[in-house]
C-alpha cells in the first residue's frame, strides 16, 4: 500500500539535505572560458566567450584598440598579455595589457618599441623575467626585461641579422629572400637558448641566453644552423621529450626533424615530410604553422595557399612523421592553429575570409572531426584573425 506522507526521520533527513541541494543550484558551473583575438585589419584586441564543453564561440566585440595585433604571448605567472604590434611603416611596438580576470577586461600597461620593423612573434621565458621579439622585415630579435609586475621595458642588445656576421647570406628565393627575416624566438625548454627562424637566410639561429639580467646582457653568440636551401624556415616547436624539435618551412612547404641537446640543434636526415595534398598545389601556397600533441604521438601543420590541415603521426623511436589525416581549414589564407586549454578543440585562425574554424579533437586517435570521424567542424566570423589566446 502506497504511504500519503513521508515519516519523521525521512523529512528530516530532506530538510538537511536540502540547503546542499539549494547551494548546488544557485552555485555557478564551471566559468566560462574566454579567447583572444589577434587581428590584420580589425581595429585591435577582440574578446569572445568560449565553450570548452561544445567548442563554441561567442559574439566577437572589441576588448581593447591597438595597432595590427599580429601575436600574443602571456606572462606565465601574471595576468598580463603581450601583443607585437606589426606595423606597416617603421618599427613596431611590444605592447602589455593587464587582464581582468572575470570580464577579460584589458587594462593598457606600456608599449615599448620593438626595435626593429614589423615584429610577428613574441614570446616569454619560464620566470617571467624576459620577453624576446622576432621582427620579420628588419631581421632583428631582440630582448625585452620585464619588471616585477610584467612590465616591459625598452629592448635593445639584440641581434641583427642584416649586420652580425654570425647570420649567412640569402637565400635564393629573390621576391622573398631579399634579406634576413626573423619569423619567431622560440624559449627551449631548459629556459636557457632561443631557437630564432631565418627565413631570409635559410637557417635557424639558436641564441645562448641568460635570463634574469640586464636585457642588453641577455644574448649570447649564436649559432648558425642551416636549413635546406630556398626552404625558408619559419616556425619550431618542441617535442614533450624537450629533444625533437619540428621545423615547418614557409617557402618549399615541407618539415624537418631536429634533435637537440645541450644547446646543439642537429638535423635528423631523411626527415623531410611535405605539408602539400600534390605538387600542383605548390604554386601559392606556404607553410605556416605547427604545434605538438601533449603526449608527444601527434603533429598538427597548416599551409595557406591549399588551405590544408594535416595530422601527422609521430614514430616513437625515431621523431619522423607520417601523414595519417588531411582535412581543409575551411576557410581562406590559413593563418595560426591552436588547440584550447582542453586539448578537446583545434582552431584555425583563417584571416583571408574573416573566421574561424573549430575542429574537434581526439586524444587517442590524433583525428580531427570532419564529419565521419567526430563532430563536424564549426567556422566562426572574426575579422582577419592572426593569433588566439585563451583565458
Amino acid at each position: 500500500m502506497m504511504r500519503s506522507g513521508l515519516t519523521r526521520r525521512e523529512f528530516l533527513a530532506g530538510a538537511a539535505a536540502l540547503p546542499l541541494a539549494l547551494r548546488a543550484m544557485a552555485e555557478p558551473a564551471e566559468p566560462t572560458r574566454w579567447l583572444l583575438l589577434g587581428t590584420d585589419k580589425g581595429k585591435g584586441i577582440y574578446r569572445a566567450s568560449w565553450n570548452a564543453a561544445t567548442g563554441e564561440m561567442g559574439p566577437v566585440e572589441l576588448a581593447i584598440a591597438t595597432e595590427r595585433p599580429a601575436y600574443f604571448a602571456m606572462h606565465p605567472k601574471k595576468p598580463v598579455l603581450y601583443a607585437a604590434n606589426e606595423l606597416t611603416v617603421g618599427d613596431g611596438k611590444v605592447s602589455s595589457f593587464r587582464v581582468e580576470a572575470k570580464t577579460v577586461g584589458l587594462e593598457a600597461m606600456q608599449q615599448v618599441s620593438s626595435a626593429g620593423a614589423g615584429p610577428c612573434y613574441v614570446s616569454v621565458d619560464e620566470p617571467g623575467e624576459t620577453a624576446f621579439v622576432a621582427c620579420y622585415a628588419g631581421g632583428t630579435v631582440s630582448p625585452i626585461a620585464l619588471k616585477k609586475d610584467g612590465e616591459p621595458t625598452a629592448a635593445g642588445g639584440g641581434l641583427d641579422c642584416r649586420k652580425n656576421e654570425a647570420c649567412g647570406v640569402t637565400g635564393p628565393v629573390k621576391d622573398r629572400q631579399d634579406a634576413a627575416h626573423l619569423h619567431c624566438a622560440v624559449v627551449a625548454p631548459d629556459n636557457k637558448y632561443l631557437l630564432v627562424c631565418n627565413l631570409g637566410e635559410d637557417a635557424i639561429e639558436v641564441i645562448p641566453i641568460k635570463p634574469g639580467v640586464a636585457s642588453r646582457e641577455v644574448f649570447g653568440e649564436p649559432e648558425r644552423v642551416a636549413a635546406r636551401s630556398g626552404s625558408g624556415p619559419r616556425h619550431v616547436a618542441f617535442h614533450p621529450n624537450k629533444r625533437w624539435v619540428y621545423c615547418i618551412h614557409e617557402l618549399d612547404c615541407t618539415i624537418d626533424v631536429f634533435d637537440f641537446d645541450k644547446g646543439k640543434l642537429t638535423p635528423l636526415g631523411g626527415s623531410t615530410v611535405s605539408t602539400l595534398g600534390s605538387e600542383a598545389a605548390r604554386p601559392g601556397s606556404t607553410g605556416c604553422e605547427l604545434v605538438v600533441s601533449k603526449d608527444g604521438r601527434f603533429v598538427y601543420a597548416n599551409t595557406r595557399g591549399e588551405n590544408s590541415l594535416v595530422v601527422y603521426r609521430v614514430n616513437a623511436k625515431t621523431g619522423t612523421l607520417t601523414e595519417q589525416q588531411r582535412v581543409q581549414t575551411g576557410g581562406d589564407v590559413t593563418r595560426l592553429i591552436a588547440f584550447d586549454p582542453t586539448r578537446q578543440w583545434l582552431l584555425c585562425m583563417n584571416q583571408g575570409s574573416d573566421s574561424v574554424t573549430v575542429f574537434a579533437h581526439d586524444a587517442k586517435t590524433g583525428k580531427l572531426g570532419d564529419g565521419t570521424a567526430g563532430v563536424k567542424p564549426r567556422t566562426f566570423k572574426a575579422e582577419s584573425p592572426m593569433c588566439v589566446s585563451f583565458l
